[in-house]
């Protein structure tokens, strides 16, 4: 090797990020944004995470994501919703893949008997589902704890369940359910770019202690701008020894194997 030869950019699927509805109005407009930003971050493929509250009609959502076949969409439905299970449905056939929830924001609890119907519906499909399960000041008032998560996973097995932002400091506590809990993965986004060192040394050791097995790499994007976050937090896996297959598998091949792209 020369001496002026670099090392080649990691391959890097984002699997937690969100449209910003400030860039331009439309979905459309939303998602060009985030293509440009995936390519001056390095970033081949992206999950979109839908949230409820967005301004845009899902059917124009689902056809701006059709336009860019590196963007996976996953929807975002309410549980307790009357018509969760066939809005689930309806929202495949426009081409989402995966499913969203978000217990803190919609106020329910993950081993809710209507989440646990509505995620193994999504297993049925196919699909995975990711829950936010970062323990916020709102997530400790509303009583949540992981093992909630865990019940829910165990009571879906056909689903791939994603546990969100790790659990933050309760990273630990995830970490020995997941070992556990064969279809409880989770992702780093939010948790990994906000704690300090103690708490990503904690993130850290989980990704060896799983071997790189269950865990993705996510910006959560518009949080930071996505080539920030890339850069940010390659330089936190250098600082924290997670690298060659192990870093391979949390940016890369997990995710890829979890969306069956090929």
């Amino acid at each position: 090797m020369t001496a002026d030869a670099k090392t080649p950019a990691p391959r890097v699927i984002d699997a937690h990020a969100h449209l910003d509805e400030r860039e331009g109005g439309t979905a459309a407009a939303a998602v060009a944004h985030l293509i440009a930003e995936m390519d001056a971050a390095g970033v081949e493929h992206a999950v979109v995470l839908h949230l409820l509250h967005q301004p845009w009609s899902l059917t124009d959502l689902a056809a701006a994501l059709a336009a860019q076949p590196r963007l996976t969409g996953f929807v975002n439905i309410d549980p307790r919703s009357p018509t969760a299970l066939p809005d689930l449905d309806a929202a495949a056939a426009l081409g989402f893949r995966g499913l969203k929830l978000h217990p803190r924001l919609h106020r329910f609890r993950p081993d809710d008997p209507a989440c646990a119907r509505l995620v193994a519906r999504a297993g049925e499909l196919g699909w995975p589902a990711l829950i936010d399960c970062f323990p916020d000041g709102d997530w400790l008032e509303a009583g949540l704890d992981v093992l909630q998560y865990a019940r829910l996973a165990r009571n879906t097995p056909g689903t791939r369940l994603i546990a969100a932002h790790a659990a933050g400091h309760h990273c630990l506590d995830l970490l020995m359910l997941a070992k556990r809990v064969p279809n409880l993965w989770f992702d780093l986004s939010y948790s990994w770019l906000y704690y300090d060192d103690a708490v990503v040394a904690q993130l850290a050791y989980c990704v060896r202690s799983m071997r790189g097995e269950r865990v993705l790499f996510g910006s959560d994007r518009p949080d930071r701008p996505l080539p920030d976050a890339v850069t940010r937090s390659l330089a936190l896996l250098e600082r924290h020894g997670i690298a060659g297959e192990l870093r391979e598998k949390l940016l890369w091949h997990n995710a890829r194997h979890l969306l069956r792209l090929s």
